[in-house]
């Protein structure tokens, strides 16, 4: 009866470690991170944020707030969209979001939510901007927040770009978990496919071979260096213009025509009126070329989307089609959202997103 006894509190006592040795060994040590109270240890792990931050995260994450830019098309691109509790207007300016992702029509909407309305709607995980006031509002909380964008430290040449691209997708996956991170992974090397085929025929291109272009959000701000345009330009073969700023910035228009870019694309509005139908602009080279181009919208804005190695290939085909005559940019739209959106685009809806145009409907 005894050595029962004994054998007892032993098996306890080994039933307690293990619990220990699991809960411990779920999250890394000698790191910091914003596990907040309420997160258990064996309930949690800890991943990587573009901004280098270590974040707690539960195991399992069902309630996310999509408030980081674009971040409900890479949900909608890891089939995650039942799990946004809130995200922001952004994608109530693009009508191929909805159509492709009917379900954003019933998600509440919060540009800026507050903590109580957060919690109130059980939200685990926030994705968020780095200097948007997210991270600090959630330190005192249990919600984490995970930075998929930053305005500063950005990658300064092409292979960095690529690596930071895709590690931004594969943060996502990460923290929405397995079924989404293999999503994740297919899309990686996707991009690699894509964008070495569009290197395997810019890259022996000379200087004098590469158009200068100009990336324009609007009429009055642009993407400035460092940023995802200027890469997807030079992937693409030509010269990215910009300022010293690494985030958008404003341009006047005399500093615009001392650029005299050969090609201006229009990212976030509607029309290229802006510089085509204005008479101060009428002496650039874009225009008098007539070389000035509005880029495709689709579920998000190509220019930061996951959706960017379309404008990558966008890119390349309009600065040197003689080099991509084999590029049919219909069918490339088609085949992401097949295999991605699993949608199957008609040509005339492929050619819409091309042309920036809405559904027909």
């Amino acid at each position: 009866m005894y050595k029962r006894g004994i054998a007892a509190i032993i098996g306890v006592i080994a039933i307690i470690a293990t619990a220990t040795y699991v809960g411990y060994s779920s999250t890394k040590s000698g790191q910091s991170s914003n596990m907040g109270y309420g997160i258990e240890p064996a309930q949690s792990v800890q991943i990587t944020d573009q901004e280098g931050r270590v974040v707690t995260i539960p195991v399992n994450v069902t309630r996310v707030a999509a408030v980081s830019g674009q971040a409900y098309e890479k949900l909608i691109l890891l089939n995650q969209t039942d799990k946004m509790a809130v995200t922001m207007s952004a994608w109530t300016h693009i009508p191929w979001s909805s159509k492709i992702a009917p379900q954003l029509k019933d998600i509440p909407i919060a540009d800026d939510p507050n903590v109580e309305d957060l919690m109130n709607k059980k939200v685990q995980v926030v994705f968020c901007r780095s200097y948007d006031g997210t991270k600090e509002k959630l330190k005192s909380t249990n919600i984490a927040a995970v930075v998929t964008q930053k305005d500063s430290g950005n990658p300064d040449n092409i292979d960095s770009f690529a690596k930071y691209v895709k590690q931004e997708i594969k943060l996502y996956g990460e923290v929405m978990g397995p079924d989404a991170e293999q999503i994740a992974n297919k899309w990686d090397a996707y991009f690699d496919q894509k964008e070495n085929h569009v290197i395997s025929r810019t890259a022996n291109l000379t200087d004098s071979q590469r158009p200068t272009v100009y990336f324009a959000r609007d009429a009055t701000t642009y993407q400035g260096k460092n940023s995802y345009p200027q890469f997807y330009v030079e992937i693409a073969g030509g010269k990215y213009i910009s300022g010293d700023s690494e985030s958008y910035d404003t341009i006047t228009p005399e500093q615009l025509l001392a650029w005299n870019p050969d090609v201006i694309f229009v990212g976030r509005v509607n029309s290229t009126d802006i510089f085509t139908k204005d008479p101060k602009y009428s002496n650039l080279k874009a225009v008098k070329n007539n070389r000035v181009y509005l880029c495709p919208l689709g579920v998000a804005y190509w220019d930061y989307g996951a959706e960017g190695m379309l404008l990558m290939e966008y890119f390349a085909k309009t600065l040197h089609p003689e080099l991509f005559p084999d590029l049919n940019m219909t069918n490339e739209v088609k085949e992401y959202y097949s295999t991605f959106y699993h949608y199957n685009l008609t040509d005339e809806e492929a050619n819409r997103i091309l042309s920036h145009l809405p559904p027909a409907n």
